[in-house]
């Protein structure tokens, strides 16, 4: 699928899920882009996309996609799909946690999926509290700042080197293989530095 032309040039988005709550202003002032039930949850939408099963109302927005139920993609990855344009994005996902387990997985595989093609690019998965749970990044160089607990963890073998002022460094380049506890409860004091050379993601337990 391809953007509306007017929207093809914006790198920062808000993805919007069905769990809701409603969109907070901090997020609502990107574009966004409703993913079937995602609709409930802001007033204002630039693109719907979704097979109508989790929104059964009419859709408030210029631009809507609708696809059959019995489909092999999710809703989730036919909305990545509008942005295949080799861009530094960064993707905020809002409601996207809190349903069901094997809905949260599949998310998280999608949008690690999706930074395996778009390297340079970052997704942001946000608890209904409006902290931030989940930050992935795709392979480079990257730098974050943290205080408190978090693990970093993969799902697919990864190199990975992180130095800075965490508790449990990663000195040399390493392998990190799927779901590996080398990343788990770890505990930063400051500013990480990270080098992968695949997806990665960074979970914070506490929020951030």
């Amino acid at each position: 699928m391809i953007l509306p032309s007017s929207l093809t040039n914006m790198t920062e988005w808000t993805f919007v899920g069905p769990m809701g709550p409603v969109v907070p202003n901090t997020l609502s002032a990107f574009p966004l882009i409703a993913v079937d039930g995602g609709a409930h949850h802001s007033p204002k939408l630039d693109i719907w996309v979704g097979d109508a099963d989790s929104y059964t109302e009419k859709v408030n927005c210029e631009h809507q996609y609708k696809h059959p139920v019995d489909k092999n993609q999710s809703d989730l990855a036919l909305a990545l799909s509008f942005f295949g344009e080799n861009l530094l994005y960064k993707f905020h996902f809002w409601g996207f946690l809190g349903g069901r387990r094997d809905h949260e997985l599949f998310n998280l595989g999608e949008a690690l999926t999706y930074l395996e093609n778009h390297p340079e690019s970052q997704i942001i998965f946000y608890g209904a509290d409006g902290k931030i749970s989940f930050h992935l990044l795709g392979a480079g160089d990257w730098k974050f700042r943290h205080e408190g607990l978090f693990s970093l963890g993969t799902l697919k073998k990864v190199t990975v080197k992180m130095t800075g002022e965490c508790k449990y460094p990663i000195p040399r380049s390493t392998f990190v293989y799927p779901l590996s506890s080398l990343g788990l409860s770890n505990i930063g004091e400051g500013t990480i530095v990270l080098k992968v050379d695949g997806p990665v993601f960074i979970y914070y337990p506490e929020g951030k």
